[in-house]
């Protein structure tokens, strides 16, 4: 008779036996390093692109910021001229609100030019640049426009 003090009942009642032999569960050093490599490189994208996306992001606020400020100063502009100042006096003292307000970041400047027309109507040719610093350079828009006191529809 056999000795069954050697035999180790596994399943199904078969005999289990051990395992020789190395790599055979888990995971290879190799494999935990490529797997770590393809990680860092992964996660070093995404910071990447957030980075970028922030950067864009504060790039479209100033110029937002920038374009209604412009429209603001224009609309200060039109509205005087529209309600019959002459063109040479709001050249000399501009009625623009968004000159007198701090604005933190932003510098305001304006620049008119009043055109004398043949056909009767008044028009200024205005020029706002708007400035600010951003990364520690000096960066800024322009906007042209000619305000027109009255319209002819022809």
């Amino acid at each position: 008779m056999k000795n069954s003090r050697n035999r180790q009942p596994g399943l199904n009642g078969a005999r289990r036996t051990e395992r020789s032999g190395r790599g055979q569960e888990g995971f290879s050093l190799i494999e935990v390093v490529v797997s770590l490599g393809i990680l860092t490189i992964g996660i070093t994208s995404v910071i990447a692109l957030f980075t970028s996306a922030t950067a864009a992001h504060r790039r479209a606020v100033h110029r937002i910021q920038a374009a209604d400020l412009a429209e603001w100063a224009l609309a200060d502009i039109e509205s005087a001229l529209r309600n019959g100042v002459e063109p040479q006096r709001i050249v000399e003292s501009p009625p623009v609100e968004v000159l007198k307000r701090d604005w933190p970041g932003y510098d305001v400047e304006v620049a008119m030019l009043p055109i004398l027309g043949e056909s009767g109507s008044d028009e200024i040719l205005v020029k706002v640049e708007i400035t600010w610093n951003a990364r520690g350079k000096r960066n800024g828009l322009t906007f042209d426009q000619i305000v027109v006191r009255k319209a002819k529809i022809r």
